[in-house]
């Protein structure tokens, strides 16, 4: 009985650690591609099928606009984010700095836009303060996504399960969430060995506990969405089939979309992941050729955007 117990544990033993070292990112991203691929692949005929002629080309070039100025809109919701935790770097250019790393993001690793800013922001801050404004401004992204999301059904519990995320910024509640984003994600960004767990903890005390909630942060950062989504909005009316669905149902479908591309994806930019989970919140909602694509269309647009908007500075210096 006692070896079959035994035999037992061990069995669960090697089952968990198999387990633990499956890449689940990279896995769902992979589900993803071939979920996407799939589709395109039965709606061949049907894409090929879609014309682009002068007025879907200024829908698409309207796009492309938005989604650039949503970037812009994002470096100032950073800036004022890194204000509000008590940093003012007068010799750092915090929007440059935000521009010119953005289009990392596509890098392999999904983390390097990140890596820079923190090597430029430590040149001005402390350590502490350079690590929490990296790790706060994904959480200021998720959670001014989150805030469009119960637009889709008005469901009174959505709209408060959602709209408390908002609470995260409470300075005990940012103070905690800081404290366990530097164990998980601080060593990744820094690639520092002196920069252990034990001080990490130690360093706590000096979040900004006292700061104000981040309000104008927060504010920027929804108009943000708002911009990004209007960009996705101009690619969907490219191919004519806006008008089949609400636009708050597809602003909610775009928010969760674009906050599960955040957080999930092994493959840059969200690619693959963003796109699966439109077509299967929308699928059954509009026909799936056209979202097909509108999805294709607004990759292109975003990524035409954050090459732009990477380029400003570089073009600005040359002339």
């Amino acid at each position: 009985m006692l070896n079959l117990t035994e035999f037992q544990r061990k069995r669960k033993d090697f089952v968990l650690e198999k387990i633990s070292k499956i890449n689940f990112k990279l896995l769902v991203t992979l589900v993803c591609f071939l979920f996407i691929g799939t589709s395109i692949y039965g709606n061949f005929e049907a894409l090929s099928k879609q014309s682009v002629n002068s007025e879907e080309i200024l829908w698409l070039f309207l796009g492309c606009i938005f989604s650039f100025l949503s970037i812009i809109i994002n470096a100032y919701a950073w800036k004022f984010l890194i204000n509000n935790i008590g940093c003012y770097g007068n010799k750092l250019n915090i929007i440059k700095i935000f521009l010119s790393t953005n289009i990392y993001k596509y890098l392999p690793g999904g983390i390097w836009h990140f890596v820079s800013r923190y090597n430029a922001l430590r040149l001005e801050f402390s350590t502490e303060k350079s690590i929490e404004a990296i790790l706060l401004e994904p959480l200021l992204m998720l959670v001014a996504g989150f805030v469009f999301i119960p637009f889709g059904d008005f469901n009174i519990s959505i709209f408060i399960l959602c709209w408390s995320s908002t609470l995260v910024f409470l300075p005990k509640f940012r103070q905690f969430l800081i404290r366990k984003l530097k164990l998980i994600k601080a060593n990744f960004i820094t690639n520092n060995d002196h920069l252990k767990n034990s001080n990490l903890i130690q360093n706590t005390k000096n979040i900004s506990v006292s700061s104000f909630y981040p309000f104008k942060p927060l504010f920027v950062e929804i108009v943000f969405i708002l911009f990004r989504f209007l960009g996705f909005l101009c690619c969907i009316n490219a191919f004519s089939i806006v008008s089949l669905i609400s636009q708050f149902e597809l602003i909610s479908s775009f928010s969760l979309a674009w906050i599960i591309g955040l957080i999930v994806p092994a493959a840059p930019g969200g690619l693959g992941v963003f796109e699966s989970v439109i077509l299967f919140s929308l699928g059954s909602h509009l026909p799936e050729a056209p979202l097909l694509a509108s999805l294709l269309c607004y990759r292109l647009v975003s990524t035409i955007s954050d090459i732009s908007a990477a380029l400003i500075f570089p073009v600005k210096k040359l002339f």
